[in-house]
């Protein structure tokens, strides 16, 4: 296939460094392609507004996204490896199937912006998903607190007993980290709503007089990223900013999943959880595995991973476009749906999480108290360190 960018009779690009450069970029893709067609009806009303489009060849084109959204929700619609990206094969459907107004598709328009704007708007469906399921989440923890919390339950400093805790203190440790964790996904949605739709190939576009605020309206952003080299340089950044604010989500998710692994222990066996969250072992007739909570652990590593591969990619970019940019695709759209498939396994945890309230109970042992016996003995007028030696003689 000839590409967009090629001159009449140039020279075919070499294939192992076409297959080099295209890489899976152009599987990727299906994932984000509702999203660039939604940024594409907005510019193609924004051509209309400002006359680079009749009103029968605007309709035209919407028509043709439209054909494109069906095809692609039944399967049917195929990007090329040739094609490269989705936004080539968008254009070349609608040149294909509906002539010459295909060709104006992409007037005024970089498939930089292009990709900045899909990628901005499957960004924020995705924050405002994970961010509703840490609420759902957060919501399971305030049930189990309520119905449990008052049960009592050791206190653990250096993996030892130390100290008289509570389900509800324990449980309520990490929903209210949660809540902080809320603070930072509100904070990543807000730097990341602007709109970058017409920033171009990152230098703006100066003769056909783009209407932005217009764009801005249409696709739901609060406001215009209105510095073109900022809206290039912002791809990477902008992907790294929203996993950083996820991966303080993960990371709770990855802790609550390490206690409640100790505490499922037949050692502990302070809680448990139906026979329908475990696994069995291929040669142990007996084991019943905790493996969910396993791989959750295990995955906050793999997201951490994510993040690192992207800001490892773009932290030492000169300004402008640079084609390292394609790589942050892959360990994003990874680590958004990781995030999020890991938030909804932990909400399904939390809610069956069954309490073993007895073996709680019976491990509050005498020796947990004995900071509180030697806090009694001050208030009766002894010094700490004198109370403190009293009361370890009695324990040690």
């Amino acid at each position: 296939m000839k590409k967009i960018w090629d001159k009449k009779g140039g020279m075919k690009t070499n294939q192992t460094v076409e297959d080099y450069t295209v890489g899976i970029d152009y599987l990727l893709d299906f994932e984000l392609l509702p999203y660039d067609i939604k940024g594409t009806m907005a510019h193609a009303k924004m051509l209309h507004k400002i006359k680079i489009l009749t009103s029968k060849e605007l309709n035209i084109l919407l028509g043709g996204l439209d054909e494109i959204l069906s095809l692609l929700k039944e399967g049917k619609f195929k990007i090329e490896k040739s094609q490269e990206d989705g936004h080539t094969a968008i254009e070349a459907f609608l040149t294909e199937h509906y002539g010459e107004v295909g060709k104006k598709v992409h007037t005024g328009r970089s498939r930089n912006d292009q990709s900045l704007t899909m990628t901005r708007l499957f960004s924020k469906e995705k924050l405002l998903e994970i961010e509703r399921e840490v609420k759902n989440l957060i919501k399971e923890f305030s049930i189990q607190i309520k119905k449990n919390g008052k049960i009592k339950m050791p206190g653990y400093t250096h993996m030892q007993r130390a100290m008289p805790s509570s389900v509800s203190m324990w449980l309520g440790s990490y929903r209210d980290s949660l809540e902080d964790d809320l603070v930072l996904i509100e904070a990543a949605i807000k730097v990341i709503d602007q709109n970058p739709l017409g920033s171009a190939a990152g230098y703006g576009e100066n003769t056909l007089g783009l209407d932005r605020k217009f764009t801005t309206k249409e696709l739901g952003f609060k406001r215009v990223q209105e510095n073109p080299m900022y809206c290039a340089m912002s791809r990477g950044k902008f992907e790294n900013i929203v996993l950083q604010a996820i991966s303080s989500v993960m990371f709770d998710l990855g802790k609550i999943s390490n206690d409640l692994l100790l505490f499922t222990t037949k050692e502990f066996n302070f809680f448990t959880l139906p026979d329908s969250f475990k696994t069995g072992s291929s040669i142990m007739p007996q084991k019943k595995n905790y493996d969910v909570l396993e791989l959750m652990r295990g995955n906050v590593g793999i997201f951490n991973g994510y993040q690192n591969q992207i800001e490892n990619v773009v932290k030492n970019l000169p300004a402008g476009y640079n084609r390292d940019f394609q790589l942050t695709k892959e360990p994003y759209i990874k680590g958004m749906k990781l995030a999020l498939d890991t938030a909804l396994v932990m909400i399904l945890v939390v809610k069956n999480l069954e309490v073993k309230k007895e073996n709680l109970e019976n491990a509050c042992t005498s020796e947990l108290y004995a900071t509180d016996e030697a806090l009694k003995l001050v208030k009766a007028g002894k010094s700490f360190r004198e109370a403190y030696q009293e009361v370890k003689e009695k324990y040690v």
